[in-house]
């Protein structure tokens, strides 16, 4: 299989599942891959040149660790190893950042809003269509959110991610051009929660996520949906609609009926 920055890494994990531990090799930061449920979900969306950025390490760095495992290059770059510095082309800090001028940079912090177990997606998504061609939009997390990375970028903006400390993540927004507004999933819910439990009897899987932290919920509910059978559902116990995780669903195929019974009480039936 032939490599390049664009490969994604979920696709050199299926071709060789020894890869986990030769890309975790290359330093701490990939050690989640070892976990199958956040690998399942990380790894579907990062390619090799996102990876390079969160690692703070070199594109060529996975080269050289995948090559012995059967991996070729189709343009290998030549390079000395002592010439280029650890942080290179993907890693450099976009023309935005260099220049970041602090009166047009808007803090969002969400942790606070995570801890008391609320979902800050409308509030990143309002800052996010109000930001000016201008300004730059600065969420501070506990964690990198790929999942809004995945949703804003395409929309015409450019993005950087620093990571501060174990539970200190800065991620950076701003318009490459005057883009578009980033739409919230709309729900469609064609059939209850309670009809389609019924005709799912027997067919039924449950998972309750309400005591997870973000973005755990997420994560787990997309393992679960990984293995679920064409003809059976998965049931949901959650706290809140969880609006992230809508997108997901969308672009798998799955459709979701909610039911919202009170204050952090909320029952989702995704189906195909």
């Amino acid at each position: 299989m032939e490599l390049s920055a664009t490969t994604r890494i979920s696709t050199i994990l299926r071709e060789n599942p020894a890869a986990i531990e030769a890309i975790v090799s290359i330093n701490r930061h990939f050690e989640k891959l070892r976990n199958p449920v956040l690998r399942k979900v990380l790894a579907s969306r990062v390619t090799i040149a996102d990876a390079a950025r969160i690692g703070k390490c070199r594109v060529e760095d996975f080269y050289e660790k995948l090559e012995p495992l059967g991996f070729s290059v189709a343009s290998k770059p030549t390079y000395n190893k002592r010439a280029i510095p650890m942080e290179t082309d993907v890693l450099e800090r976009p023309a935005f950042m260099v220049n970041l001028i602090e009166s047009n940079t808007i803090v969002l912090d969400v942790r606070d809003t995570i801890t008391k177990g609320d979902d800050p997606f409308l509030q990143i998504m309002d800052a996010v269509n109000k930001l000016s061609p201008e300004q730059v939009l600065c969420i501070v997390n506990t964690f990198e959110p790929i999942p809004l990375i995945a949703i804003v970028r395409p929309k015409g903006f450019e993005y950087y991610t620093e990571t501060l400390g174990p539970s200190l993540v800065r991620t950076y927004f701003k318009r490459e051009s005057a883009g578009e507004k980033v739409e919230i999933a709309k729900v469609t819910t064609e059939e209850n929660v309670d009809e389609l439990v019924s005709r799912y009897s027997g067919k039924l899987q449950r998972i309750d996520v309400r005591q997870m932290e973000m973005p755990q919920p997420m994560v787990s509910i997309l393992s679960a949906l990984e293995t679920l059978p064409a003809d059976e559902a998965l049931y949901v116990q959650h706290r809140k609609v969880p609006q992230f995780l809508l997108p997901q669903l969308t672009e798998r195929g799955f459709k979701v009926s909610i039911k919202e019974v009170g204050p952090n009480q909320v029952y989702l039936l995704i189906y195909r």
